[in-house]
């Protein structure tokens, strides 16, 4: 039997205690966690997902892009900072311009005017057709994948 021992459970007892405290003063005054308010997901009402760029892709070139949005005033994209490594200049502006171009069609909650939001894009090609296209790990972690790039 696998179950957890009453000696696993005592010893782990005061770790899950100590991060239930650290996190229900948040969770009670309806604020973010620490990881949520450093990303400022809050702020995203709907998220244009960037398009795969076809250089990187048909090279299977797979990426983690770290882009942080600056809001104006109004809660419009003001300005957008891309960090990713890619091996040439043209596949790091490539996936940078796909990033922007996705970022200005979003929409963002009129509270959140000067903020800066961050999101992590992680680039991914696929061999097989069969696999979900898009996936999303909270608070601010996005999975673009694509699937096989045929050249006809």
């Amino acid at each position: 039997m696998n179950g957890i021992s009453s000696r696993n459970w005592r010893a782990g007892a005061p770790l899950i205690a100590g991060l239930l405290l650290v996190m229900a003063p948040y969770r009670a005054s309806g604020q973010a966690g620490p990881a949520e308010s450093a990303s400022n997901i809050s702020c995203l009402e709907r998220l244009e997902v960037p398009d795969y760029p076809p250089l990187p892709r048909q090279a299977h070139i797979q990426g983690i892009q770290t882009v942080k949005v600056l809001l104006s005033e109004q809660a419009t994209v003001q300005s957008v900072e891309s960090s990713i490594q890619a091996r040439t200049t043209a596949v790091e502006r490539a996936f940078r311009e796909s990033a922007e171009k996705a970022l200005k069609r979003s929409q963002f909650s009129k509270t959140c005017g000067a903020k800066t939001i961050t999101l992590v894009f992680q680039y991914e090609v696929r061999e097989d057709d069969n696999k979900s296209l898009f996936a999303f790990e909270p608070p601010n972690h996005f999975w673009i994948r694509a699937g096989p790039f045929y050249v006809q």
